[in-house]
């Protein structure tokens, strides 16, 4: 039996319900986060929860890799906001459900704000994994994606480094990528990330972070490719 959705379970008022031609889309309210994103039932972000974006965008800025950066999901625009407020020069989003991009400009202003409207945001519709196949560099790649497999023929750790191997190629020399991983309550999908991680790239790290949404504090990741000598 599959438990109830957040949204139930804490009494949140459902303010919009909509099946797109790739998922359930739920927007709910509740007053101490303001409105939430739900995808399929599964909690995405709310409307105070720009440090999940913010976590997302430090370490590029940190590490000066924000000039040019493709952002893989985060339809509802928050990431983008944060990386044209911290200096990014072209931001493109590729996010595989217009629907939610419509429902987030209406729903969540406070997270991505004129983000879609900026001059130097891209916003693609399409297939996010599918952008990585093409012969692009970025000095900074972001994902905002789920960690389980698509498609049922592969198990996650295959498709953890599949993922990771394709950014890696996408990168700049020094270029960076920025994840979000899992709830610091799933050691053992932390542990595939690390490992995959760890096989990929010649540094990285991850921290946790609190998000007003959450119920349990989320893990973030980072990883660079080496420099030009």
């Amino acid at each position: 039996m599959n438990p109830e959705p957040e949204y139930v379970r804490y009494n949140q008022r459902v303010l919009e319900r909509r099946r797109s031609p790739y998922q359930e889309i739920v927007i709910a309210e509740d007053p101490s986060v303001g409105h939430l994103l739900y995808l399929d039932d599964d909690l995405q972000i709310a409307d105070l929860d720009e440090p999940y974006n913010r976590a997302l965008v430090a370490p590029l800025r940190e590490h000066g890799c924000l000039d040019e950066v493709l952002i893989l999901g985060g339809g509802d625009g928050g990431v983008l906001k944060v990386a044209l407020e911290q200096g990014a020069r072209r931001a493109v989003l590729v996010d595989i459900d217009a629907e939610v991009i419509e429902l987030s400009k209406r729903y969540l202003p406070n997270l991505c704000g004129d983000a879609f409207k900026d001059p130097r945001a891209e916003v693609v519709v399409g297939d996010a994994f599918a952008r990585l196949d093409a012969p692009e560099q970025w000095d900074g790649i972001v994902y905002d994606l789920t960690m389980e497999p698509v498609g049922a023929d592969r198990g996650r750790t295959p498709f953890i480094r599949e993922i990771l191997d394709k950014i890696a190629r996408r990168l700049r020399p020094g270029g960076m990528l920025t994840m979000q991983c899992c709830g610091a309550d799933e050691p053992e999908l932390r542990n595939e990330i690390r490992t995959g991680l760890d096989r990929t790239f010649p540094r990285w790290g991850d921290w946790q972070a609190e998000i007003p949404s959450y119920d349990v504090e989320w893990v973030f990741a980072w990883a660079q490719t080496p420099r030009e000598e």
